[in-house]
């Protein structure tokens, strides 16, 4: 090499460094994280105290951003084809990631393709109530021999087809070998309040909506679908303790960017996020909306995702649940 060719290269060098020194890092101004549902449920919850915590470490802000419609979808396509540039974040859980594209068949867009995972928010348990108005004792013995003495005419109840809640009861009838008529309902109000009545027999339901109806002894909390028992239920066994190993079903949260999303953002948001969700205030959140970490059970983040999609996708088949 020339001596003239050398002195170019580094006199190239040096000025390329102070701007490569000045490239600001990520991110430079305020952030979204679009909730695909209603203000004020779990997933809301959570996805509040993350981005709270994430604004202070991030120094910048965090906006909660709510696009609900369609099951989730509308929010979930609107994150989808934005840009990915690790801006806009997506809090939400097998509703969309697991069971809107076997659900719906034909989406604006991929749950499986369009979305990078940068963790988890905490999951929630649901649970299975029984009525000791529509059954002979509030328990779960009660509730498989009814079905199982009178096959197709025993009613159950769901926030709607197609939901999370909907598919826990038809995987929980599929594994002990029952057949029950599905009842759909806009919601977890009026199913609760017919539960209650008398008018179906069974619903699960979310922990901490079903909790007020077990206290007040309309409807009895028989099982909780998920591997452990719940802290606030200590006396109600698990699903999986009673012999049903795939009904560990918790309701999970997580947060997703767009595919395509610089790996350098990727990093920084996971690593934030994950702080934020191992401190000790947002543990305290957690306990107090009965939820907790996420058990991956040794699996990596994808091929706990990937388990998530196939197991849903097969039990929207199975079911034949078609959307509301």
């Amino acid at each position: 090499m020339t001596a003239t060719r050398r002195t170019l290269i580094l006199a190239g060098a040096a000025m390329a460094a102070p701007a490569l020194a000045q490239t600001p890092a990520f991110p430079t101004r305020p952030l979204r994280m679009v909730v695909p549902f209603a203000p004020g449920g779990i997933t809301d919850i959570l996805a509040r105290a993350a981005a709270e915590g994430m604004s202070r470490v991030l120094g910048q802000p965090v906006v909660i951003e709510y696009r609900a419609g369609a099951g989730g979808n509308v929010g979930s396509e609107a994150v989808a084809k934005s840009p990915a540039d690790g801006y806009s974040m997506l809090a939400v859980g097998p509703a969309v990631m697991g069971i809107a594209k076997p659900l719906y068949g034909r989406l604006n867009y991929d749950p499986d393709s369009d979305f990078t995972c940068i963790g988890l928010l905490g999951a929630q348990a649901n649970v299975m109530l029984v009525s000791p108005r529509a059954l002979p004792a509030p328990t779960l013995d009660a509730l498989v021999a009814a079905a199982r003495a009178k096959p197709g005419e025993v009613p159950f109840a769901s926030s709607g087809s197609g939901s999370l809640t909907h598919l826990t009861a038809e995987l929980f009838a599929s594994a002990a070998g029952l057949r029950m008529v599905h009842v759909p309902y806009r919601g977890s109000p009026p199913a609760l309040t017919d539960l209650a009545g008398g008018q179906v027999a069974m619903l699960v339901d979310a922990l901490t909506t079903a909790l007020p109806l077990h206290q007040g002894g309309q409807a009895g909390i028989v099982a909780v679908a998920t591997k452990d028992r719940a802290p606030d239920l200590p006396d109600v066994p698990s699903l999986v303790e009673l012999g049903y190993p795939g009904l560990d079903v918790p309701n999970w949260f997580g947060v997703f960017v767009p595919a395509g999303t610089p790996a350098p953002a990727v990093a920084r948001l996971s690593a934030v996020l994950a702080e934020v969700t191992a401190s000790d205030p947002y543990a305290t959140l957690m306990r107090a909306r009965s939820a907790q970490p996420v058990d991956l059970g040794g699996r990596s983040l994808d091929a706990f995702l990937a388990s998530e999609r196939a197991r849903w996708a097969e039990a929207v088949r199975s079911s034949g649940a078609r959307p509301d």
